[in-house]
Order: C-alpha cells, then sequence, then structure tokens
C-alpha cells in the first residue's frame, strides 16, 4: 500500500475526542473536521467506552481527569479488549498534571501526549502518525488472518493424507497412531496400506524443518508413495531408492532439502518383518517373549532421501509373529527439550517402550505421548513429533 492510499484512509478515519470540558472538545472537533476526519465526542469514561464498543474510532483523544470514570481507566478497558487493544490512543494532559499522571500513562497503554492549550499543527501531526501506524497494523492484521485461513487449508489437506490419530484396524493389524505438527502443517508423514489379508504395509518419513515447506514435500512423498506402494512387492529399498532418485531430481537438485524414511511389509503368514531405512529413526521391535531386537536397522541404514543420488538401501528381514509389536516415530519425540534444554532422548524413550511392552498399542502411544508432555512441561514442542505402534489384532 503506497502512501497516497494510506493517506486517503486515514482521512476517511474515526477519531473519538474525550474531555469533560466542552470548550476543548470543540477546539479538537473543528480542527479535526477541517481536515475530513469523522468526528465523535464523548464527555466522560463511561460514555466514551460506549462510543467505542459502537463506532470502533480508529484514534481515541482522551482527557485524564473526567466524571465516572477516569482516563487511566478507559485506556486499560480499551486494551482489555481483544476487538480494540491497537487502537491508539493519545492522553491529553494540562500544565499542573505531574511527572506520575505521565508515567501512568504510558504504563496502561497510552501511545502519545498533547499537551492543552493545544497546538493544531502538533495536534495534526501526532494525529497522522499514529494513524498511519494503525492502518500498517490494521493491513498486518489483515495478511495474518488471511495466511491463517491458508494454513488452515493446508493443515485439512495433509490430514488427509495422513491418516487420523487414534487406532484403526487394517488387514487383520491393530495400528494406534499420534502425530503433531510443530504448526499448523509439519513435515511427519506416514501411511499404511493393506496389500493383502493379514499383510500390512507401513512408511513413514520425516522431511527437514517443519512448517509449510516440509508439509509441500510431504506431498511430493505421499503422491510417490501411492504410485508404487503396491508394486514393492518384498523390497523395501526398491521403493527407498525411487524415491532417493525423485527426490535427488525435484527437490534436493533445487532446494537443500531431505528427508528419512523407513518402509516396511508386516506379514504374519510368513512371520517376519521386510524393511528399509533411509536414514530415519531406528524402529522398535518386540518378539512373543518380550525380547526387543535394539533398533532394528541400526546397521543397515541408508542415505537420507535426497543426500546422495547413487544411494542403496538393503532389505532386512526380521520375526514377527501374532505377539510381536513394532513401535515407529520421528525424531521430534526424543529431542524434545524440558525448560533445562535437556533431550528426552532416545534411550529414555526406548526404556519406556520396554516398560510398556505389555500394554496394547493405544496404551504405548499414550504413555509415551504423556511421558513426553510430562517432561517438555510448558516449554513449547520445536519439531514435529509423530508416533506408530502395530500389533496383530485379536
Amino acid at each position: 500500500m503506497n502512501d497516497e492510499a494510506i493517506s486517503e484512509r486515514q482521512e476517511a478515519s474515526k477519531i473519538l475526542v474525550v474531555d469533560d470540558e466542552p470548550r476543548n472538545v470543540r477546539v479538537l472537533q473543528i480542527q479535526l473536521k477541517a481536515r475530513g476526519y469523522t468526528v465523535y465526542t464523548a464527555a466522560d469514561g463511561l460514555e466514551a467506552l460506549d462510543v467505542v464498543e459502537k463506532e470502533m474510532p480508529d484514534l481515541i483523544l482522551l482527557d485524564i481527569n473526567m466524571p465516572r470514570m477516569d482516563g487511566f481507566e478507559v485506556v486499560e478497558r480499551v486494551r482489555a479488549d481483544e476487538a480494540t487493544e491497537f487502537i491508539p490512543i493519545v492522553m491529553i494532559t494540562a500544565l499542573r498534571d505531574t511527572r506520575e499522571n505521565r508515567i501512568k500513562s504510558i504504563e496502561v497503554g497510552a501511545d502519545d501526549f498533547i499537551e492543552k492549550p493545544f497546538d493544531s499543527v502538533e495536534v495534526l501531526a501526532r494525529v497522522r502518525s499514529l494513524l498511519r501506524i494503525k492502518e500498517y497494523q490494521d493491513t498486518l492484521s489483515k495478511h495474518n488472518t488471511r495466511l491463517e485461513e491458508e494454513l488452515q487449508m493446508a493443515r485439512s489437506i495433509q490430514e488427509i493424507l495422513i491418516p487420523q490419530n487414534g487406532v484403526q484396524e487394517l488387514s487383520g493389524f491393530r495400528i494406534a497412531s499420534s502425530c503433531c505438527p510443530e504448526m499448523a502443517v509439519g513435515g511427519d508423514f506416514y501411511d499404511i496400506w493393506e496389500i493383502a489379508p493379514n499383510r500390512l504395509g507401513v512408511f513413514i518419513s520425516d522431511v527437514m524443518g517443519h512448517g509449510v515447506s516440509a508439509a509441500f514435500v510431504t506431498v511430493f512423498i505421499k503422491t510417490i508413495l501411492a504410485e508404487f506402494q503396491q508394486q514393492i512387492e518384498d523390497n523395501p529399498g526398491y521403493l527407498l531408492e525411487i524415491l532417493n532418485t525423485r527426490f535427488n531430481d525435484l527437490i534436493s537438485s533445487r532446494l537443500f532439502m531431505f528427508a528419512t524414511a523407513f518402509c516396511g511389509i508386516i506379514d504374519v503368514a510368513k512371520g517376519e518383518l521386510v524393511c528399509a531405512n533411509a536414514g530415519h529413526s531406528y524402529p522398535l521391535l518386540y518378539n512373543s517373549d518380550g525380547q526387543m531386537y535394539a533398533a532394528i536397522g541400526d546397521k543397515y541404514t541408508g542415505n537420507g532421501l535426497g543426500i546422495w543420488q547413487e544411494s542403496a538401501y538393503e532389505t532386512m528381514r526380521y520375526p514377527f509373529d501374532r505377539s510381536s509389536r513394532l513401535l515407529l516415530y520421528t525424531d521430534g519425540v526424543y529431542e524434545a527439550k524440558n525448560a533445562h534444554g535437556e533431550e528426552f532422548t532416545a534411550e529414555r524413550l526406548q526404556k519406556l517402550a520396554c516398560a510398556c511392552v505389555e500394554q496394547s498399542a493405544a496404551h504405548l502411544i499414550a504413555s509415551i505421548s504423556e511421558a513426553v508432555d510430562a517432561f517438555t512441561g510448558a516449554c513449547p514442542k520445536e519439531d514435529d513429533l509423530t508416533l506408530i505402534a502395530i500389533e496383530v489384532a485379536e
């Protein structure tokens, strides 16, 4: 918005003059109307609040000493309301007003002062300056509102791509999941699909960073996955190679971005998990006697997607019977920090998972989520957090 447009908007601005001395009100009213402003008046604080609620002025010229409600309380009430908290307020002061009154005006939220008797040039200059700031604030607020609407739309789209949080049953398996983006949208992505009865495909990835840019990359991953997920048969490493090639060709060659990923096929009839890893956090697998295969794939992890064009991904095989459970997660879980800057750590996650080995998949996810929340307390999460537990449905 250029200065000329702002100037035109300012001339149409609404100004509220609040003073219990009619002469002062009249002087300001004449000066402001002569410059094209719409002027409202009030003789005390209560009347001023009524005008503010009905007319939403763009600026308030406010006397300090008034009957029924003084200027300080008016400022506090205006600032306490989200709808009016950014209206510029200029306090009208007299020569007799103390330094303490001026300081208190600033403390309660006044933006500026004008002094009686009024200097018309000074008054108009201060009004124009504050209205300009208000116009920029309004413009920024509109942009932020539009951005928030776009982010919510992007979140809705991403929710379509990612299975909903909670518990679902598919192809003889029970899957419990929780995906919590750090922002409205995020870079964590996972998918679960049926290959055949008692045969399940699972994929999880974590795009570098979070927010809108990472979320766009998850759409790219979903597109490739949807194209090839039914063709990988018993070779998940093949899918990761395709993703890596596409990532290098279309993403990494233009943007400095990469992703980690894990892909697996669980076949109850064969009693095995076939999987491949592209630099992703090591999944945890528990067998029938409660023994954990510590961080499966720790010896066969390939490069993250988009790091090197020629990366190869070795397919691994692990026993998976009807009592087994698979836990998948992203690094945002164990890198979550508390108020002291300490991380939750992968070791703490592993110990917690071992302690909960007798719990159902749903209880396992809930226990880990609660433990992370208790550890971080009021500290904001700095990354997306995703947890998936898979077990055979009884």
